[in-house]
């Protein structure tokens, strides 16, 4: 037992300390971090003057009709001022407005085009204040005024916190997806490469000499496993520090005060239960990986062999977001299955389609398949490794099974 933790070591330490584990680590923080900066930047530039349009009118009654929570501002007099400030960057553009035999003019000038939601909201305050113009000058009586500004009553009734957990839901389900994905098809590739490398060495021979070949697997085994719960520890401790330190953030804290419910969609999401599945299917996927790797016999044939794992990969990740809709049959089955199952069922527990025992179930049956692999692997590894003629991946293994 001591080799193969020492074999562990070896493997652990020699990844950990490598350039690639630290930027594949790193990577969602740094881009963390650029989008609260992003975020912070635009939250405290949204009340600049450069993002706003003015309105220059000499008719008061026209400039009374706007409220100012817009990104309408009525700073700039006249039109020369307005000019200038353009030139400054002080503002985007600036709309004229004249009042020419009772018909509102208004004409925009500007270095760039009106955000949409800008220009809707002039032209519908423009369409409201010439209706006011026409009504006056019709001459109409109250009771006629009032039939004509009659409008269409209609009320929405909507469960908003069930809407907003399903949104919830999607992101979140999405957002773990992606990470189990990129985590998968990084270690997957790794790990086949890593195998392949030693695949028919002289080393290899001296190797399983001192040590059982079963035994040095396993050791190899460990060792990424060591790696990929020191990857999952540190994303589950940089979320934390996100939750308990992002409060300190204005725009953060804004945006949790407005929606108190997140943290607890959050938890809901990120539960022990998805987690623990993230872990085992990437634990499965790695050995399956090693698998393919002692196949090869060729080193540069190491990709050709990861292309199975991706392919079930994009099986399940896609299988999940395509039938996670409704609790169909065969996101019920497929929830069972190992490998897809680490897709599977996250997306059942997230929706409340599974419960804790189901999810239970479908755990043990992907530890006892993650296991019962690795234990077989180790039993013939000495004859995938060792193998070099170059006979294909089926022959390879069949001759692997005879060996002694």
């Amino acid at each position: 037992m001591k080799q193969v933790w020492i074999v562990a070591k070896e493997t652990y330490l020699r990844h950990v300390k490598s350039w690639s584990f630290v930027l594949m680590v790193l990577a969602p923080f740094l881009m963390l971090g650029v989008s609260l900066g992003v975020g912070y930047l635009q939250g405290a530039s949204s009340g600049n003057q450069a993002d706003k349009i003015a309105l220059v009118s000499s008719e008061a009654e026209v400039l009374d009709s706007f409220s100012m929570e817009n990104n309408f501002t009525k700073s700039y007099k006249d039109e020369a001022g307005a000019k200038k400030a353009i030139k400054e960057e002080k503002i985007l553009g600036y709309v004229i407005v004249k009042l020419e035999n009772n018909q509102i003019k208004a004409t925009y000038h500007g270095e760039g085009n009106m955000k949409q939601e800008d220009k809707l909201f002039l032209l519908q305050t423009l369409n409201q204040l010439q209706t006011n113009i026409n009504v006056s000058q019709a001459n109409l009586s109250k009771e006629q005024v009032t039939a004509l500004n009659r409008a269409p009553k209609f009320t929405e009734k909507i469960n908003e916190a069930k809407e907003q957990k399903k949104a919830f839901q999607k992101i979140g389900f999405f957002l773990i997806s992606m990470i189990i994905y990129m985590i998968l098809l990084t270690y997957s590739a790794s790990t086949a490469q890593d195998i392949a490398n030693e695949k028919g060495t002289k080393i290899m021979e001296v190797i399983f000499s001192s040590i059982k070949a079963s035994q040095y697997f396993y050791g190899r085994l460990i060792g990424i496993l060591g790696v990929i719960m020191t990857h999952f520890g540190i994303y589950i401790l940089g979320g934390l520090a996100l939750i308990l330190f992002g409060s300190n953030i204005d725009f953060v804290r804004n945006f949790i005060d407005e929606s108190p419910e997140i943290l607890n969609q959050l938890g809901s999401i990120f539960s022990p239960a998805t987690i623990g599945f993230a872990v085992l299917g990437v634990c499965a996927y790695v050995v399956l990986s090693a698998f393919c790797g002692s196949l090869v016999v060729r080193i540069e044939d190491a990709q050709k062999a990861t292309q199975p794992i991706i392919f079930l990969v994009m099986i399940g990740l896609f299988g999940s977001m395509s039938l996670g809709q409704t609790d169909s049959f065969i996101l019920k089955i497929g929830s069972y299955l190992p490998f897809l199952s680490t897709f599977f069922m996250p997306q059942r527990l997230i929706n409340g389609y599974a419960s804790n025992m189901e999810a239970l179930i479908s755990f043990l049956v992907l530890l006892a398949f993650t296991f019962g692999m690795a234990w077989y692997i180790g039993r013939i590894y000495a004859g995938l490794i060792l193998q070099t003629d170059d006979i294909g991946f089926i022959k390879s293994f069949k001759k692997a099974l005879t060996h002694k």
